[in-house]
Order: C-alpha cells, then structure tokens, then sequence
C-alpha cells in the first residue's frame, strides 16, 4: 500500500499542470487588424491566434471603435473568435475611436494599468503613450505580470521609454514583456531591457520580423525577467503568417516554481 501511494503522488506530480509553469507567448502587431493592403484581416488573425495555442499575447496597434476599421471594437472581436480574457487600454483618441494596445490572455486578468511613457514625435511638446500591463492568474495560483508596449521610432525616446518601461514593471512578481520596439538587438533600449531580461529568441534563425513579406529586421520581441526564466522550450518566428505588416513571434517558455 505504501508504494502505490508513493506511485500515486508521482503521478500527480507528473501530470499536475500546477507543477509546472508553462506559458506559449506571442507578442504581434496586428496593424489595426489589416494586412499591408489594408484589407481588413481582424477575423484571420483571431483564427490564427486561437489554432496557434497561445496562452498570452500582446498586440500592438490596435483600434477600437476607429472608422477605418469599421467601428468595430477589436479587442473585444478577438477575444469572442478566441475565447480568451482580454485588455486594451489606449495611447490616445483617433479616428472616431481609439488606438493602443492589447492583451489577450487563457488565465483570468485583474490589476490592468496603463502605465504613460514618454513620446516626443514632433517639435518640443512632451506626449505620452501606454505601456499595457495586467497581473495574471495562472494554473497554481501563480501570479506573474504581462506587458505589452510599442516604442518611438526616434532613438532617443526608445532609451527613454526603455528606462521607464523597467520602472514600471518593477511590481514584485515575474514579468512577461512583449512589444514592437522599434529597434533592433544591440542597441542601447535593447541591452537595458536584457540588464534583467533575457530577450527570447534573440539566438534562433529566421528571427526578422517586419516587413511580413520579405523581413529584413528583428523589431518584434518576447522578453522574461531574468530571475524567473527555467528555460525556452521554444522560439519562432510565423513567417507564412500574413495578416498584417508584422510576423508574429512566438515562444514557450518555463518559469520557475
């Protein structure tokens, strides 16, 4: 009796998705849900996010309620096709609606914030845009930050918005940062996310992420607070995946118990 009880508990252990934090990640910019030709795409890449198997994703340039793309909220289309939780928070008011940033996520969501960041785009009036975080729930009442950004296209405030980016998520828990950066591995925004993160991915073949059709560059990015990370189980890039200006990237990661 006492080794099947001990076979018992071995069991468990094996099986009990509880003992093991295993998370499928994609940070993707869905380019107001079209793809380069601005037909409206909204409706694939719901599809494609539910048949990839995702736990959490982060989506940038997301419209809710826009004319130019037909009114539609679309986080809240996303998360109907996919099932999953979701959060948009917005960088700024546009076309009859919003334009900012989302969340969609397998695990229950609470304390979502929109964190502002620095934006300077023209002349000396100092702007701000979101920085999307949310605390979420997983399997073992394990509880970790996820983030999503999108960064300037001006060096200068990336550095800035890299800084602060790190401020902010300084929360106490395990942190998952997804977002279109604007940048490429090396320069200085990068290497002070990877001061305590370590950037996913970074080490594959085939990481370039925009333009979809023919990427010549790695602007997309999956990051893991550096204490947290077990190890990446795996990393890619979607690159028959064409429902936007972007590739989406993709990566399972394992956090620590």
């Amino acid at each position: 009796m006492k080794y099947i009880g001990s076979l018992l508990l071995l069991i468990l252990f094996i099986y009990n998705p509880l003992s093991a934090q295993r998370i499928h990640v994609m940070s993707y910019n869905i380019h107001h849900g079209a793809n380069k030709q601005e037909v409206n795409t909204l409706k694939e890449i719901g599809l494609f996010i539910k048949a990839s198997g995702a736990d959490l994703v982060g989506l940038q340039e997301v419209d809710s309620m826009c004319n130019r793309s037909g009114n539609e909220d679309q986080m809240k289309k996303l998360a109907e096709i996919t099932g999953m939780h979701y959060a948009f928070v917005r960088h700024f008011a546009y076309d009859g609606g919003a334009y900012g940033l989302g969340i969609l996520s397998r695990y229950p969501i609470s304390d979502v914030k929109n964190d502002r960041i620095t934006s300077l785009p023209k002349g000396t009036e100092k702007k701000s845009l979101a920085l999307l975080s949310a605390k979420i729930s997983l399997p073992g009442k394990k509880e970790i930050i996820f983030s999503t950004v999108h960064f300037a296209l001006d060096q200068p405030t990336r550095i800035t918005q890299s800084l602060e980016t790190i401020s902010y998520l300084k929360r106490g828990l395990p942190v998952i940062l997804t977002g279109d950066l604007n940048s490429e591995p090396g320069q200085q925004e990068i290497l002070q996310l990877e001061e305590g993160h370590a950037n996913i991915g970074l080490e594959g073949v085939n990481v370039l992420t925009y333009p979809d059709d023919k990427p010549v560059k790695r602007i997309d990015y999956i990051f893991v607070s550096r204490d947290d990370l077990k190890k990446v189980a795996s990393s890619v890039v979607n690159s028959n995946i064409h429902h936007s200006d972007h590739l989406p990237l993709m990566a399972e990661v394992v956090l620590k118990k």
